[in-house]
């Protein structure tokens, strides 16, 4: 008898259980392979397209500013330069200026040892005073000429420089009037200009207030004769200034005293403030000094006498102003420079504390 074959139940039953296993691996595999493939959302796409082009521009920004920056650098670097080298030649220079500087101090110094060891020229004056120099006296001014007219002004306002000085010292006595202080450098200007007259010069000299009067023995005095000379500074220390100004009678006076003038110089202060009688001039209301009926007289008025006596009386040749200074005669340095200027002479205006 034929045996019956026994089943083998367990072995299809591990085959079974282990297809089903590797089946399921194979179905987890095939799953996570799809979700490996699947998209993201497109909103999540988008975030980071734009965090990615901020980046980017960012980036951008500061690659520009490095740049910027870089070139700034570069500009600084090259102007640090360019001053460097500036700095350097401006310190050659400024050394060979010293340099220059230190060899005119030298010079100067050697110059001004070598005017200290000569000794002093003495001038070829006709007549000796004392602190006569050029150095101390009219600087710019120089007696020329071989027939020479001076003019000295002794009206009361010669004596000093304010209004209220020149009214104390009109009222008071012929003493206190010489001793003014403006009155003292006139009469040295006065000296000054006998003291520099060419050796073979004639010399008038007229003083003047509301008269006119020739100084000295003759109408016209040698510069070589010192007697004359002497006369002249005797009867110059005489005068005392008082009354008022009138320029028409003093340039009549002069040149009538010295027919052949060559040169004339004039010291006074300021604008004539008379006129006598027959000289022509027309009178206005306000401006009467011929009458004398007005106690004052106006800076206008004072011009108007000044252009009548020049245009009437003015001798056509070279003259010379020292005009001292005034208090209120404001026209009178514009007058006189134009008269010195027309006439080919020079005009000085010392400092109120001269000499």
């Amino acid at each position: 008898m034929v045996k019956r074959r026994q089943e083998e139940g367990f072995n299809l039953s591990f085959l079974d259980v282990m297809a089903c296993g590797l089946g399921a691996v194979l179905m987890i595999l095939i799953l996570v392979k799809f979700q490996g493939h699947s998209s993201m959302p497109d909103t999540e796409v988008e975030r980071l397209e734009q965090a990615l082009a901020a980046q980017s521009a960012e980036k951008s920004q500061q690659q520009s500013a490095l740049t910027l920056r870089r070139q700034s650098l570069k500009e600084a670097t090259a102007t640090q330069d360019d001053l460097t080298q500036k700095i350097t030649s401006l310190r050659s220079k400024l050394q060979d200026t010293q340099n220059a500087i230190n060899d005119e101090k030298a010079i100067i110094a050697e110059l001004e040892q070598a005017i200290a060891a000569a000794a002093p020229e003495q001038a070829d004056d006709p007549i000796e005073l004392v602190s006569k120099g050029e150095e101390k006296y009219l600087i710019g001014l120089s007696i020329q000429g071989t027939n020479i007219g001076i003019l000295l002004d002794t009206s009361a306002s010669m004596t000093d420089d304010d209004v209220v000085s020149i009214i104390r010292r009109k009222i008071a006595n012929d003493e206190v009037k010489k001793q003014g202080p403006k009155w003292k450098r006139s009469v040295n200007v006065a000296k000054w200009m006998l003291a520099r007259l060419p050796t073979q010069a004639n010399v008038s000299v007229v003083s003047f207030n509301k008269e006119a009067k020739v100084l000295g023995q003759n109408k016209i005095n040698q510069a070589d004769d010192s007697t004359q000379l002497a006369t002249l500074l005797s009867e110059i220390d005489e005068l005392v200034p008082t009354h008022g100004t009138d320029l028409s009678r003093a340039l009549q006076t002069i040149t009538a005293a010295m027919p052949t003038l060559s040169h004339l110089y004039v010291i006074t202060d300021g604008l004539p403030t008379l006129l006598s009688e027959g000289s022509g001039f027309q009178e206005s209301r306000g401006c009467r000094p011929v009458s004398g009926n007005d106690t004052t007289i106006t800076g206008d008025c004072r011009m108007r006498l000044f252009l009548h006596a020049f245009k009437q009386h003015a001798p056509k040749v070279p003259t010379s102003i020292v005009l001292l200074p005034l208090e209120g005669d404001s026209q009178a340095q514009a007058a006189y420079w134009d008269w010195a200027d027309i006439s080919g002479g020079t005009m000085i205006s010392p400092a109120g504390n001269w000499p």
